[in-house]
């Protein structure tokens, strides 16, 4: 009776097991999407450039390539909606994560952005055949992406280590100092002059939060490989 007690509680214990890694095995996944995010966006971005013989990355803005009316809209805009999709994914695998609360909003604060970032690609892109270029609408969408990218690098940075609190300030800075640069040619966007420069100053706080995105799901990635192997160790010595 005992032994069949025993074995019918191993039983249990491994099919616990079994569904625990395999739930981990999902979130590892989901949060190797985040890597897949960061790539496959500066790799659509690079390629675009070279898709359009007139574009000047040193000079013009990202918004230019997704543009209506632009050459590259048809090659950029598939590979981005991929781009969205993965950090959507990255999100569901950060808010699965058990324990910490604080990243688990920085998991729902992904989510919202790749839906607001989807959004602007989808409804509210450049037009420059369009009174105005659609632009106002474009820079509410812009500004939005802004505001939930310092929400989710916070949040991760308050529920994660002080190393990676250190890391997460330099990226806020890169943002905020390229943003600033981007911001001063307004002026020169609106008079039709000239912008030396701006793609630089754009790009500068994309790829810091490319980079940031890449880092983070990679270090959520190894934290979780250790609750693999420490739920394992567990199991192995309760069936003990």
């Amino acid at each position: 009776m005992v032994e069949f007690s025993r074995k019918k509680v191993n039983r249990m214990g491994n099919n616990l097991k079994e569904s625990y890694t395999q739930y981990l095995l999902v979130i590892r996944i989901l949060l190797l999407c985040g890597v897949a995010s960061s790539v496959l966006y500066a790799a659509t971005d690079m390629l675009a450039t070279m898709q359009w013989e007139d574009y000047d990355w040193t000079a013009r803005m990202v918004s230019d390539l997704l543009a209506v009316s632009a050459p590259t809209r048809t090659f950029i805009f598939v590979p981005l909606i991929v781009y969205n999709v993965l950090v959507f994914a990255l999100g569901t695998g950060v808010w699965m994560r058990r324990g910490n609360r604080a990243i688990r909003v920085t998991g729902i604060i992904l989510m919202v952005y790749a839906v607001v970032s989807m959004l602007g690609l989808l409804v509210f892109p450049l037009d420059y055949d369009a009174e105005g270029a659609n632009a106002t609408m474009h820079m509410v969408i812009t500004f939005a992406i802004i505001i939930l990218m310092f929400m989710f690098v916070g949040f991760a940075a308050f529920g994660s280590s002080r190393s990676f609190r250190v890391y997460s300030i330099i990226t806020v800075m890169l943002i905020i100092g390229g943003a600033t640069l981007a911001g001063m040619q307004i002026p020169r966007i609106e008079a039709d002059l000239p912008t030396p420069g701006l793609g630089v100053f754009e790009r500068l706080s994309i790829y810091a939060m490319l980079l940031w995105v890449i880092v983070f799901a990679l270090s959520l990635w190894s934290s979780n490989e250790e609750a693999v192997n420490g739920h394992d160790c567990n199991q192995t010595s309760i069936s003990r």
